[in-house]
């Protein structure tokens, strides 16, 4: 009974983790300076504060220069994935852009399979396949969706999505040596950099104009980058990245509910049906996980 208690721990924890990176929209939505420099500030703010933690609790580890590098590559995907994604909002529709960068499960799949040969069951291929109709679903529902869209703006999506899908791997890997904490940090501090090289075609506005702007800053460095992605890296230390991919999809619909909460949009049917959709791929995925985890055993 404990095992199956603890089976499911990290199954949750990372789907409380991608709904709070579903927060991330709101934030930029709000945010008084670019969507780059607003990335970059938040891994800043996150990084400030970890880094304090982990001195007081003396939980930060320093490593050798060459340790150093090499955990630091999560980060730099991770960063270079949010920088691409945010300038594409800039060339293509939200939508679009929000469509594309969530096939990221496809090339953890096949970037699972190439480097580490790990095999996906029916099942699971089917719910990959459920959950792109449910994103599909939920995102053509915006009324520019069909509309004609930026190619540039859809090809950074794109290409987001591949280096998410690096970041999610490579968490994994790291994660079975490095404890949560360390990754997070270090993390944080990589992805500052292929953000604030973004942020260099924002400088028009480099600072906030009110308080309440930099306690956006902070909100996300707590709940975003902090709790968030925390979650998703103890999720991932945890179960395999395939699985955690499609878990993470609770983003989009934690950014969809929450648009109609806090910006009073819409909720249509199509958008209802969408989420639905996408529930069923991931409970699917969880019920595939269960099955390969009964022959292993």
């Amino acid at each position: 009974m404990i095992t199956k208690k603890l089976h499911f721990i990290p199954i949750i924890a990372t789907c409380i983790g991608g709904s709070l990176i579903g927060l991330a929209p709101i934030f930029v939505r709000v945010s008084e300076v670019g969507p780059s420099l607003t990335g970059f500030y938040r891994f800043l703010f996150a990084t400030i504060l970890i880094f304090t933690f982990g001195i007081i609790s003396k939980r930060l580890k320093f490593l050798s220069v060459k340790n150093t590098l090499l955990i630091g590559f999560p980060g730099l995907f991770f960063g270079t994935d949010i920088a691409l994604w945010h300038t594409s909002i800039t060339y293509t529709s939200i939508a679009h852009a929000t469509l594309f960068v969530n096939t990221a499960p496809l090339y953890v799949c096949l970037l699972g399979f190439i480097l580490f040969n790990e095999r996906l069951n029916k099942l699971f291929l089917v719910s990959l396949l459920v959950c792109f109709i449910g994103i599909f679903v939920l995102l053509s529902s915006n009324s520019n969706f069909f509309a004609e869209s930026g190619k540039l703006g859809d090809a950074l999506s794109f290409i987001a999505a591949f280096f998410y899908a690096c970041y999610l791997l490579s968490i994994n890997r790291f994660a079975k040596n490095i404890d949560t904490f360390n990754l997070i940090f270090y993390s944080s501090l990589f992805a500052c950099i292929p953000l604030g090289i973004g942020s260099l075609f924002e400088l028009d506005k480099i600072f906030p104009d009110s308080v309440y702007g930099w306690l956006n800053f902070l909100g996300q460095a707590i709940f975003v980058q902090i709790l968030g992605q925390g979650l998703v890296i103890y999720g991932l230390s945890k179960i395999r990245p395939q699985l955690s991919s499609l878990l993470l999809l609770f983003q989009p619909i934690t950014a969809t509910i929450l648009g109609v909460y806090f910006f009073t949009e819409t909720l249509l049917i199509e958008q209802v049906i969408g989420v639905i959709i996408l529930l069923i791929g991931i409970y699917l995925a969880g019920l595939s996980e269960k099955q390969r985890t009964k022959i292993h055993e």
